[in-house]
């Protein structure tokens, strides 16, 4: 099977996706690479491991393929001046995708550190190698690139869980509903699962995790690099909110050792947003999530590291270098400790809420919980900004939004543009309250 490149956006963008290096940009790389006589056959980057290079094609070609439960599919072949990496090469993370040599030739091998430098260094090289990987990065999530399946119920909160967590985090799956998905009784039996071990993921040559932890899931799809004990970083940097994330990226851009900590995902609260369109240089809007994910890489271009699904449980402060301590075992060295540990939820004091969270009652109002509230009656808690971006991004999906707001009315918490965007909907109604006490 071959992946086609049929949709309007990939067929406007494929230069940018897979551009094609000139002579003088390819001598530039080959600065800070190797050259590699490569035969066919030869495997250059494992679909599920660590890609830790980043691959020019010199001469010959190299197919990117993705190998699936049913066998492989041809996504593209490159040929000279063309490049074999994305984002997981900065990250650090494993491979979407397998690249195997196609026929007998060479290619400039690139480590980690050297592509770094030529980002960093090279102005004309990084716009292309960086507006390439972002792009290959959202093709691989809209193509479900990888080998990640999620078996779960649409009425399980841990479900609901392991999808934000996977988003948020740019990691493309494969979604089974154990409901509705034909023929998935037939792949719980083949890897020996029981209903009742739901939710279940598939990551990697057929490891099979059973309702794991967001860490769990994090170490199987190697989010994150491995921690070294023993070496003392300029700064540590606690939360990947979008503080947390600009604090990284001043750092780094300034020559720091920077690393983060991120007990969920990047972008921390401002990545639950369906649109923001009041935050400067975004005159048309961005999502959360995709102002999350440029700050996310922005931060892995300039060097920083940031470890996902771990979080801080003591600071030791008594001497220096200061040691952060976290969950689970390691510990992380610093001179410098910055916390942006973000915001927490107040919840509303209503009776049995714990029952209902994650199975009709959320936090956030992104695609993945649009999903869940289809053609139905909606009600957003709250007046602030974030409560009116979630009402407007809800009329389009949801039958009716009711908005239960305690202040005297939106303008006293709200923007101006919202709240005439509320008003003017005919699928959009407001109420004050007082938990129980309507108004």
């Amino acid at each position: 099977m071959v992946l086609s490149f049929d949709s309007p956006r990939a067929l406007a963008r494929q230069d940018e996706l897979f551009p094609k290096l000139d002579e003088a940009q390819m001598a530039r790389i080959a600065a800070c690479a190797r050259k590699l006589r490569v035969a066919c056959g030869q495997v250059l980057v494992e679909q599920g491991q660590p890609s830790p290079n980043f691959y020019v094609v010199l001469e010959g070609a190299v197919d990117i393929l993705r190998v699936t439960l049913f066998g492989e599919e041809l996504i593209r072949t490159e040929r000279r001046g063309e490049f074999i990496g994305e984002l997981e090469v900065l990250a650090g993370r494993q491979s979407l995708v397998s690249a195997r040599v196609r026929e007998d030739g060479a290619v400039l091998e690139i480590s980690r550190e050297g592509l770094r430098r030529i980002v960093v260094g090279d102005a004309e090289l990084s716009d292309v190698l960086m507006r390439a990987f972002l792009l290959r990065r959202t093709f691989g999530i809209a193509r479900r690139l990888g080998d990640a399946v999620l078996v779960g119920s649409r009425h399980s909160a841990a479900t609901l869980q392991l999808k934000e967590f996977l988003t948020r985090n740019g990691q493309p799956y494969t979604y089974v509903d154990v409901e509705s998905a034909p023929d998935v009784q037939q792949l719980l039996e083949r890897f020996r699962v029981r209903v009742e071990d739901v939710p279940v993921v598939l990551c990697g040559r057929g490891t099979v995790l059973r309702n794991p932890s967001k860490r769990q899931l994090a170490e199987c799809l190697g989010f994150g690099p491995s921690l070294d004990e023993t070496r003392v970083h300029d700064t540590v940097i606690i939360g990947a909110g979008p503080s947390g994330l600009a604090a990284a990226v001043y750092a780094a851009s300034e020559g720091l050792d920077i690393v983060v900590v991120e007990a969920e995902a990047p972008g921390g609260q401002a990545a639950c947003t369906s649109k923001i369109e009041n935050y400067l240089g975004f005159p048309t809007g961005i999502s959360g999530q995709d102002l999350a994910g440029l700050g996310y890489a922005q931060a892995e271009k300039f060097g920083a590291d940031v470890i996902i699904a771990r979080t801080a449980q003591r600071l030791a402060c008594d001497r220096t270098p200061y040691e952060v301590l976290l969950d689970g075992g390691g510990r992380l060295l610093a001179r410098s400790v910055l916390l942006a540990d973000g915001a927490r939820y107040r919840r509303p004091a209503v009776a049995n809420l714990s029952r209902f969270e994650g199975t009709g009652i959320y936090y956030a109002a992104t695609p993945v919980e649009a999903q869940l509230c289809q053609r139905e009656p909606v009600v957003v808690v709250g007046g602030g900004n974030s409560a009116g971006q979630a009402a407007v991004f809800l009329t389009g999906v949801v039958d009716h939004v009711h908005m239960l707001v305690r202040s005297g009315g939106l303008k006293d918490t709200m923007s101006a543009y919202l709240v005439q965007r509320i008003r003017e909907n005919p699928r959009a109604s407001r109420r004050r309250t007082a938990y129980g006490t309507s108004s």
